[in-house]
C-alpha cells in the first residue's frame, strides 16, 4: 500500500540540508496556486499516550504505526503497534510484539512476531491475534512488510546475509513465492502496487533502489548524472516517484515499472514519497530555507500546500486526493476543504 518505510522519511526530508547545497529560486513554470484550504485534524492516541507513528496507510480509512511515550531524549518508550481507523485507535497491541507493517481496505494487517526466538511474517486480526504465514524451513527469519487491496503480501526472508524478497499470493493461500533478489547487504521494502509491482531500497553504493515488475523480475532504478543513485518511496499502477541524489544535489524522481527514468523534478525538490488515486505526486521541497510538503503533476507544482503546517511531513494520499496523512507531532492529516 502506501510507502511505510516512515523510520527513513524525516532523515531523508533534511537530506539537502545536510548536504549543506545552495537552495533555488522556486520552480519554474510551475502552477503555484492553492488547490485547496487544507485543514488539519490530529488523530487520536491512547489515554495516556504522547506519541506515534505511522508505517502503512490503505489510501482510504486504516493505518497502523506504533503509539507510545515520548522520551525527552527522543525516540519512544513503551511502543506498541497501533490501528487507527478514520484516525481514531481502533487496536492498540499489549506487548511490543507483534510489529504492524501495513493494512489495506479490508482491514487486513500484516507484519511480524517473534516465535521460538526468530521473526515470522503474520497476519494480524482485529484483536490483535496473529496468524503465521508459510515459510521455508531454510529461512532463518522472515517478516511480511507490505499488503495490497488484493490481498497480495510481501515481505523478505534472510538466510545468512542474503535477502529474499516473498510473495503470498492472494490468488492462492497458504503458498509463497520467492523472487529473483539482487544481492546486496540491505533491503528495505517500501511499496507494493495493486498489479503486484514492488519497490525497495538499498544503500547508495548497491544503486539505491530497485522495482520489481508483474514479471517478477527486479531491476535497478536508472539514475541521472555520474555517481548518482534514485532511492523509490512509492509506486501505483507502475509508477514509481522518489529522491535523485549525487555527492552535490538531489531531486524528486519518476521512474516507470521496468526503472527507466522518467523526468527529475528540481528547482528546490527533495524527493516525492507518495502518490494519490489520481496520480498527484506529493513530496518535499524547499521553499526559502526551510522544507514543506508540496503536490506536483507531471513534473510542475499543482498546490504549494501554504495552508498546511511547514512541520508537516507527508506520509500518504488518499485514493479520492481529498486527504493528506503524515506527521506533526503525532500522527495527523489535512483534509482538502
Amino acid at each position: 500500500m502506501s510507502n511505510r518505510r516512515n523510520r527513513q522519511l524525516l532523515a531523508t526530508a533534511v537530506l539537502g540540508m545536510a548536504m549543506g547545497l545552495a537552495l533555488p529560486a522556486g520552480q519554474a513554470g510551475a502552477v503555484e496556486a492553492a488547490a485547496c484550504t487544507w485543514l488539519k485534524t490530529a488523530w487520536n492516541l491512547p489515554t495516556g499516550i504522547d506519541a506515534g507513528t505511522i508505517s502503512g496507510y490503505d489510501g482510504r480509512r486504516y493505518a497502523v504505526g506504533v503509539t507510545g511515550k515520548r522520551r525527552l531524549s527522543g525516540g519512544m518508550a513503551d511502543p506498541r503497534g497501533t490501528l487507527w481507523d478514520n484516525g481514531k485507535v481502533a487496536l492498540r497491541l499489549t506487548g511490543e510484539t507483534p510489529h504492524l507493517r501495513d493494512v489495506n481496505a479490508a482491514g487486513l494487517i500484516v507484519g511480524d512476531d517473534i516465535v521460538n526466538g526468530e521473526f515470522v511474517g503474520v497476519t494480524v486480526g482485529r484483536d490483535g491475534s496473529t496468524t503465521v504465514l508459510p515459510g521455508n524451513p531454510a529461512w532463518e527469519g522472515y517478516s511480511a512488510d507490505l499488503v495490497n487491496n488484493a490481498g497480495d503480501i510481501v515481505g523478505s526472508s534472510t538466510t545468512g546475509f542474503r535477502h529474499t524478497v516473498v510473495v503470498w499470493p492472494a490468488s492462492a493461500p497458504g503458498t509463497y513465492r520467492e523472487l529473483p533478489t539482487p544481492d546486496v547487504d540491505y533491503l528495505s521494502l517500501t511499496d507494493v502496487d495493486e498489479q503486484g509491482r514492488i519497490v525497495a531500497q538499498t544503500d547508495s553504493g548497491s544503486g539505491g533502489g530497485f522495482v520489481w515488475d508483474t514479471d517478477g523480475q527486479w531491476r535497478a532504478l536508472a539514475a541521472q548524472g555520474t555517481g548518482g543513485y534514485g532511492t523509490p518511496w512509492a509506486i501505483r499502477n507502475g509508477r514509481v516517484v522518489g529522491g535523485m541524489n549525487n555527492d552535490t544535489s538531489y531531486a524528486a524522481a519518476e521512474w516507470n515499472a521496468r526503472g527507466t527514468l522518467i523526468r527529475t523534478i528540481r528547482d528546490g525538490a527533495v524527493n516525492a514519497v507518495a502518490i494519490g488515486g489520481n496520480g498527484t505526486v506529493g513530496g518535499n521541497r524547499f521553499v526559502g530555507s526551510g522544507q514543506r510538503a508540496v503536490l506536483w503533476r507531471d513534473g510542475a507544482v499543482v498546490d504549494p500546500l501554504t495552508t498546511v503546517s511547514a512541520a508537516f511531513r507527508l506520509v500518504g494520499i488518499s485514493d479520492d486526493e481529498t486527504t493528506l496523512v503524515g506527521h506533526e507531532g503525532g500522527p495527523a492529516q489535512y483534509r482538502c476543504s
